[in-house]
């Protein structure tokens, strides 16, 4: 039964893959991001609820490259803390979904991302990747995550996010007044 269950989330995470970039996601040039815009995607595979999100670094801090003030770098640390703060996620409390593990690094680096480490030392535009996983008591509960990126990232005006679960796949564009992600049974 597990690996039934395995075999359908990897094709649901396939079917994500292979889906045609957002065009809001894709800025002419080749760049890979939008300023004010992140990406959000959501998995539920047994009780295991991960969260990935892809935020570019003007959205974080107001400049697109690695640090080179003090000020810049204290502005960054704070975004960093802000993201990994209780709370930035928050499932349908009735799921019993319980935080297991957090980690941030940026675009192109394994290394854990800080305000002074894995960055370019060039102007290179940055990404931030942002990982939550929840362990969930009661997934088949699981009807809503509240997204509190928007209260944390005041430069955050729209979100690309899209869920894979054991009732399929789904896609929703968020905003400021509209920051729940209701997941369809």
């Amino acid at each position: 039964m597990q690996a039934a269950a395995r075999l359908r989330h990897g094709l649901l995470i396939a079917l994500l893959a292979l889906a045609p970039a957002t065009p809001a996601l894709s800025a002419p040039g080749g760049h890979g991001h939008v300023h004010g815009q992140a990406r959000l995607d959501l998995t539920l595979e047994g009780a295991r609820l991960t969260i990935e999100a892809e935020l570019p670094m003007e959205t974080l801090t107001g400049f697109e490259r690695a640090p080179r003030t003090d000020d810049e770098r204290t502005r960054l640390q704070r975004a960093l803390d802000a993201l990994l703060a209780t709370g930035v996620f928050r499932p349908t409390p009735d799921a019993g979904c319980k935080p297991a593990t957090q980690a941030l690094r940026w675009s192109g680096s394994a290394e854990p991302a800080t305000a002074t480490s894995g960055l370019p030392g060039d102007d290179t535009h940055l990404d931030l990747l942002v990982t939550h996983a929840f362990d969930c008591d009661r997934p088949a509960r699981l009807g809503m995550l509240e997204i509190g990126l928007f209260d944390i990232l005041s430069r955050l005006r729209r979100i690309e996010a899209r869920f894979a679960g054991p009732g399929g796949t789904q896609a929703r564009t968020l905003q400021r007044n509209r920051k729940v992600f209701e997941l369809a049974r």
